[in-house]
């Protein structure tokens, strides 16, 4: 993704593919966190659930977004689900489903090429040492199932499904082998014939989807991976389920997870829920509604001060400081995406802009919602930059941007499918 995308991604309200962490602006202590917490996962097998809470607009999905850039550049195996009418959370074999199906690393995007990476990697090894064909589909079988013992502990199937595709695959039965894949993505409409070629019976279902998962989480990291990452977005979809029971299964898969974590059942995973303040708050539908998952993740100590390490990191907009940056590089950008100097016209009045964004989020008792800026600021450099002879002076841009500001309201971005 060039420059140019990067501005028409934000410009859109979206989340770029590529480059947000120059742009996450006033989140040094909530990247070092997430630094420090990667660490810890890759070096101590450590298993984490951390909860993201912003309104909409405030950067949920665009600091989701570093923290899988973060997770790519240190090795881990990232999948990224979003909450919604096709994956409701109360149903944990769709979870499961959608979190296969989505799985990526930075050399490939599928759990296919994860299982063949490892088994590449283990065939060189073998074939290195036997040159014997038939010795080396011996060896390499047994040593695929010697390799799968920490995530048979989790489930059999699961091991039994790769040890077979690996089969299969030597014998030629690629077929066989695809549907096994696709049974360890969850697909249930493969015929019981099929499954009986990779040994398998049944299909993934929600009695043991979360032990599938756990198997998941230990093959990644044996795999060579530093572990795995989940990033669930936009979790507050959860309230809009129908009853408070339906609600209730839902929070308690979210309950088992973090418990499970804690207990050590997955191996080197992070989770992250991003939901906004009312998921978190609303004592009728929201986690407060559901006090087994509530009282453990609730902060104790009822203040605004920063504390990192606690359940649920809040995520603010964008203060007075954080504009003045992030103007910055935008302009610094737009120049050389589009050939122009702001120097004379824009950048005298940034920190103006900035004053009155923060003053106009006071009004409503938060900072300033960052897509709404982004997509206003870009708004008017691209305007400025077409438009010269409309410009004479900083004070014509100024005019131009509260009129701007005037028309664009936060109310709006509800709209977007992609929250920030």
């Amino acid at each position: 993704m060039n420059n140019e995308d990067i501005l028409t991604a934000l410009k859109e309200g979206n989340v770029p593919s590529e480059g947000v962490q120059d742009f996450c602006i006033g989140r040094d202590k909530e990247i070092e966190e997430f630094k420090r917490l990667l660490e810890k996962i890759d070096e101590e097998d450590k298993s984490i659930v951390k909860f993201l809470n912003g309104e909409f607009g405030a950067g949920k999905s665009f600091f989701l977004k570093v923290i899988e850039d973060m997770a790519y550049r240190n090795n881990f195996a990232v999948s990224w689900i979003t909450v919604g009418n096709n994956l409701p959370f109360n149903k944990i074999d769709v979870v499961y489903k959608n979190i296969a199906k989505s799985l990526r690393c930075k050399t490939g995007t599928s759990l296919e090429h994860i299982i063949e990476r490892w088994l590449i990697g283990i065939q060189a090894m073998v074939f290195e040492d036997i040159e014997d064909p038939d010795e080396q589909v011996k060896v390499l079988t047994e040593r695929v199932h010697d390799e799968l013992n920490e995530t048979r502990d989790y489930s059999n199937a699961f091991a039994t499904a790769i040890e077979n595709y690996n089969r299969l695959k030597i014998e030629g039965d690629y077929e066989g082998a695809s549907s096994a894949i696709a049974w360890l993505r969850g697909d249930s409409n493969i015929p019981a014939s099929i499954k009986k070629k990779f040994g398998i019976k049944g299909a993934i279902d929600r009695e043991n989807a979360l032990n599938f998962l756990e198997a998941l989480s230990i093959f990644i990291k044996s795999a060579g991976y530093s572990g795995l990452v989940i990033l669930i977005d936009e979790v507050e979809f959860i309230m809009n389920l129908h009853t408070q029971k339906i609600r209730d299964v839902a929070y308690n898969y979210i309950r088992d997870i973090y418990d499970n974590c804690n207990l050590s059942k997955f191996n080197s995973t992070l989770f992250v829920f991003a939901g906004t303040p009312e998921f978190f708050d609303n004592p009728r539908k929201g986690i407060p509604s559901y006090s087994a998952l509530d009282d453990r993740i609730r902060n104790v100590l009822e203040t605004d001060l920063v504390d990192m390490r606690t359940p649920v990191i809040n995520l603010k907009g964008l203060n007075k400081e954080d504009i003045v940056q992030v103007s910055s590089k935008l302009i610094k950008m737009h120049e050389e995406v589009y050939n122009w100097d702001a120097s004379n016209l824009i950048t005298p009045i940034i920190g103006d802009i900035a004053e009155i964004q923060v003053s106009n989020a006071g009004l409503t008792g938060g900072n300033v919602n960052a897509r709404d800026f982004f997509r206003k600021f870009i708004s008017l450099l691209d305007t400025v930059e077409q438009n010269p002879e409309h410009f004479k002076n900083s004070q014509d841009v100024m005019s131009k941007f509260m009129e701007n500001n005037e028309n664009i309201d936060v109310d709006e971005f509800d709209e977007f499918d992609d929250d920030w």
